[in-house]
């Protein structure tokens, strides 16, 4: 093809068509311009759509990811929120007369209000997006944000659970050893069907009359509650994300 333009231009030139021949000469260029941007726009276009596909795939990742998480979350949310509310009426329960609640119930109140579940998020791959780079895929501001926050939204989330099993273990178990039944508590829950009874009874009247233990559970519940609300507000932003990765999908 090239040989037939040059033969063309040779053959114009040794007629002494010089005028054609530079018109010739433009038209040609034009050509070889209009094909270079037809050749650019259509690498642009397949890197435009290379990146799209690539958006796709991360926001289905991302979606899977957070629907692991929020699942986790709420069910750990709901946990705390039973824990808080038993640990509310354990409150009401101090500087009472508590030989009229069966033992057996109080067991099971301690046991719950207690008990020491987490939420361990799940990030492998918003770590490995951040890590990579491709996270500049993602073409949503406000997701982008989220995703790039989401570590320190889990740490916010989690920071006064980890107050509580400061409390928990550091003062409130070793203060109540011996003194409240570590058995009689675990083996009323339904998990712990097979432990035995413990070999002797709490001793609850010295714990609801006790100023320290009131403090202390006191202190264990103003947390606990801060938990749950920080979980809640975490849990509103796993939605918002899912809702724009819907949205985003939506519009691909």
């Amino acid at each position: 093809m090239i040989k037939f333009f040059i033969k063309i231009r040779q053959n114009l030139l040794s007629e002494g068509k010089t005028g054609k021949y530079f018109k010739y000469a433009i038209g040609e260029i034009v050509l070889v311009v209009i094909g270079i941007l037809i050749a650019l726009q259509i690498n642009n276009w397949n890197e435009k759509r290379k990146i799209k596909n690539a958006e796709i795939e991360i926001l289905q990742n991302l979606k899977t990811e957070l629907k692991y998480n929020i699942e986790d979350l709420e069910n750990i949310n709901r946990q705390h929120k039973s824990e808080l509310e038993d640990g509310i009426f354990i409150l009401k329960l101090f500087g009472t007369d508590v030989s009229n609640v069966s033992e057996s119930k109080l067991d099971s109140l301690i046991y719950n209000a207690f008990s020491g579940f987490s939420f361990e998020a799940k990030d492998g791959y918003i770590k490995s997006l951040i890590a990579s780079n491709k996270i500049d895929y993602l073409q949503n501001s406000e997701l982008k944000s989220y995703i790039s926050s989401f570590e320190s939204m889990v740490i916010d989330a989690n920071q006064e659970d980890g107050y509580v099993r400061k409390l928990l273990n550091e003062r409130f178990w070793p203060a109540t050893d011996g003194k409240l039944s570590a058995l009689n508590s675990i083996s009323s829950s339904e998990r712990y069907q097979e432990f035995p009874k413990g070999t002797y009874s709490s001793d609850y009247e010295w714990f609801f009359n006790n100023r320290e233990m009131e403090d202390l559970t006191a202190n264990i519940f103003s947390w606990k509650k801060e938990n749950v609300l920080d979980e809640q507000d975490l849990i509103d932003k796993i939605k918002r994300m899912i809702q724009i990765i819907d949205s985003e999908l939506n519009r691909k």
